[in-house]
């Protein structure tokens, strides 16, 4: 008599399949702080844009959120990239040398600012001499418009930091704007550098 034996080798011994973790879910209170939390940065992100150009809403959503934004740097306007960002500045210099020598530049300027990093980075300096500007006063030009007294000071600190840099005598700092050219003037092709859309207006001479 034969006995039929159903036992299976070790080897092909069937596991139990393994136990996974049921799904980590935040409690409750976590996730609707967590959520308020989101809901506030994102509302203030939209602060800065609808400020400018002021609006009651903006002014209202300013007054609360003006501690964060300025602790987390957002209260700007994201001016730059819409649709209308306006001119652009810079800063041109020209430096009298000890031995007659004169050394011209501009910053930013992108063939010698780089990475892409450091000439936004220079970018801003142009950018945030031209945001301290006062009141218009509208009994002057654009080029003879006097600095305000915050832009005096960072005018002569910059002055100050290129004669120490290039060793120079005697400096003279302008700002320089940058329009952009109308849809027409594109449609009848202006090109983004030519000339006609730059205008300088001298900052103040410096000497060493």
């Amino acid at each position: 008599m034969f006995w039929y034996h159903n036992s299976m080798p070790a080897s092909e011994t069937l596991h139990e399949p393994e136990r996974r973790p049921a799904n980590f879910a935040w409690p409750r209170r976590v996730r609707l702080i967590v959520s308020a939390a989101l809901v506030w940065h994102l509302v203030g992100l939209l602060v800065g844009p609808i400020s400018s150009p002021p609006s009651i809403l903006g002014d209202r959503l300013q007054a609360i959120y003006l501690p964060y934004l300025q602790a987390a740097y957002l209260n700007h306007g994201y001016k730059f990239f819409g649709p209308d960002p306006g001119p652009s500045h810079l800063v041109r210099y020209a430096i009298e040398m000890p031995d007659g020598d004169k050394i011209e530049g501009t910053f930013p300027d992108r063939k010698v600012h780089w990475p892409r990093l450091f000439y936004h980075r220079h970018f801003m300096l142009s950018e945030f001499l031209v945001g301290l500007a006062g009141p218009w006063e509208p009994e002057f030009d654009w080029d003879r418009q006097p600095l305000s007294p915050p832009q005096e000071a960072y005018v002569e600190s910059y002055a100050h930091h290129l004669l120490k840099k290039y060793g120079g005598r005697r400096l003279t700092l302008y700002l320089v704007e940058h329009r952009l050219p109308s849809p027409q003037e594109v449609i009848d092709g202006m090109r983004l550098d030519d000339s006609r859309l730059y205008r300088s207006r001298k900052l103040g001479s410096f000497e060493s």
